[in-house]
């Protein structure tokens, strides 16, 4: 039976001497991994189609636990994306995490909408802010998001730091008792705006300031404290 559905390229891992196996993320049916046959010989009418960080149409099988690829078409290729190295790597980011926290064959519309978005808002935002807009609303969707309200420990609304393993702002007194680190008022100020915005607010986001490295590295922090998820994405992220 063939099925057409749109589809996400999050990650491909060659199989065989020229298949490939493409880790995609569907609003239908979730995460899904799809057998793309001969899309490594340089003649396959479907390897332009297939490549990661690409929203394509697909006709498929579906069948658990590995689909089959009959014909693809490209709906974005995230141009922008892909002609730098930066925006590159945190669309790398976004993918896998999204591949990390999806679940086979289990639809979710809210993960796909701000996985497909997020990638688009790479071509048209600073990649960091988008990054760590994205990281963000992932931990609030798992119940994950930092508190920015306040003290965690003891609800002084005077913070002076942020601690990780404390789930969010933690005031002087209590900074001296836990493992946090201090930021300035700016930094402190972006980390609340993200976490407390959504995606439609990106344009509002861009113009209150420089989104750093330093801040998408605090918000990764979060989310691999509280899933112990290790992200080899960011480990190149990082390092540029």
């Amino acid at each position: 039976m063939n099925d057409r559905i749109e589809a996400l390229i999050l990650r491909v891992d060659p199989y065989k001497e020229a298949d490939g196996l493409l880790q995609v993320l569907t609003k239908e049916h979730g995460k899904m991994t799809i057998l793309a046959k001969g899309i490594l010989k340089g003649s396959s009418k479907n390897a332009a189609s297939v490549q990661p960080i690409t929203l394509s149409q697909m006709m498929i099988d579906i069948k658990e636990p590995i689909s089959l690829l009959h014909s693809a078409s490209i709906m974005d290729f995230f141009r922008v994306i892909k002609e730098n190295i930066t925006h590159l790597a945190v669309a790398s980011l976004i993918a896998e995490i999204a591949l990390q926290v999806s679940t086979s064959h289990q639809p979710d519309d809210y993960l796909y909408e701000i996985t497909k978005e997020s990638l688009s808002a790479c071509s048209h935002y600073p990649p960091i802010l988008v990054g760590c807009l994205y990281v963000s609303l992932i931990l609030k969707e798992m119940g994950l998001s930092p508190m920015v309200d306040g003290c965690v420990v003891c609800d002084d609304t005077k913070v002076s730091a942020i601690s990780v393993s404390e789930g969010g702002f933690v005031c002087l007194r209590c900074a001296k008792n836990v493992t946090s680190k201090s930021y300035d008022a700016n930094f402190s100020r972006l980390f609340r705006y993200t976490v407390k915005a959504e995606l439609q607010h990106l344009g509002t986001l861009a113009k209150q300031g420089e989104f750093t490295l330093e801040l998408l590295s605090v918000f990764v922090d979060f989310f691999k404290d509280y899933t112990s998820i290790p992200l080899k994405s960011w480990e190149f992220l990082r390092k540029l």
